[in-house]
């Protein structure tokens, strides 16, 4: 009966525990629903208060502008995803499945790469882009994105390829099938797991990044990124209004919030796969 106790009074602690840390991983979020349905002097009165009505004159302001910034945004991501998984799963399969000259060379520097703090990378980054003269183009984010967002997926899709069963690949060699076709036909579809994981934790960092585009995109608002205008320019327009602000955040985690969740179900298995390998 003691044991018993024990354990049910452990299992009521841990419930609790996690309903308190539930509440406070939700708190911010739910503080900002309810900035942005008010207005700037009913939040600077009365912070905590409800809404006595409805305030959507913010997200009408908000979406004005906020919807060139996060098309900026989308834009960016998608073509820097692509590149991403591209040169992710072709360089996972080489490190992973295939055995040449100075592999394991190439592939430590591929980890210490990772010892390498970001902020550390942005002045040499800057020199590079300026070199090529694409400041305040796209392509000074998508660059950068696509060679620092690989490394992460380059590590993680080399340890899922390497663990593949190698009967698999031989069988195809056996029936004449070339390096090409066995990553196309055998590699890469097992692989969507891990992809998700690397897509979605990609297009997370590059969504919310602040420091580059600003460092990068100096240029006027019609090429800055959501993150940029909504920080740099205070609502837009200069304005310290926090309900104006709320909205443009609400608005612009849509995006992000649609494509990490119609992923979630891959992503969660490629986390898994990932533990277990490792």
């Amino acid at each position: 009966m003691k044991k018993r106790r024990m354990s049910g009074l452990g299992v009521f602690l841990s419930r609790g525990l996690l309903a308190v840390l539930l509440v406070l991983c939700f708190l911010p979020i739910m503080i900002m629903l309810n900035m942005s349905v008010k207005q700037h002097v009913m939040i600077a009165n009365d912070f905590w208060g409800l809404p006595r009505s409805f305030y959507w004159t913010n997200y009408m302001k908000a979406w004005k502008f906020i919807l060139r910034p996060i098309m900026n945004s989308i834009l960016v991501c998608g073509i820097s995803l692509v590149l991403i998984l591209i040169v992710v799963s072709l360089s996972g399969f080489a490190f992973g499945k295939m055995d040449f000259k100075g592999r394991r060379v190439l592939y430590m520097l591929v980890l210490a790469v990772m010892m390498i703090p970001y902020t550390l990378q942005i002045i040499p980054t800057y020199n590079i882009v300026s070199g090529m003269h694409l400041l305040n183009t796209y392509w000074a984010l998508i660059i950068p994105y696509v060679s620092g967002q690989q490394i992460f997926g380059i590590i993680l899709a080399e340890s899922f390829y390497r663990e593949l069963p190698v009967d698999m690949f031989e069988a195809a060699r056996i029936d004449g099938a070339g390096e090409g076709y066995s990553f196309l036909h055998i590699a890469l579809p097992l692989s969507k797991p891990i992809l998700a994981t690397v897509g979605i934790t990609s297009v997370v960092a590059m969504y919310n990044d602040y420091i580059w585009p600003t460092v990068a995109m100096t240029g006027g608002d019609e090429i800055k990124t959501f993150c940029q205008i909504v920080f740099n320019n205070a609502a837009g327009k200069g304005s310290n209004d926090m309900g104006l602000l709320a909205a443009a955040f609400v608005i612009g985690t849509v995006p992000l919030l649609i494509a990490v969740s119609s992923c979630m179900k891959y992503y969660v298995q490629g986390m898994i796969v990932g533990a277990v390998k490792g």
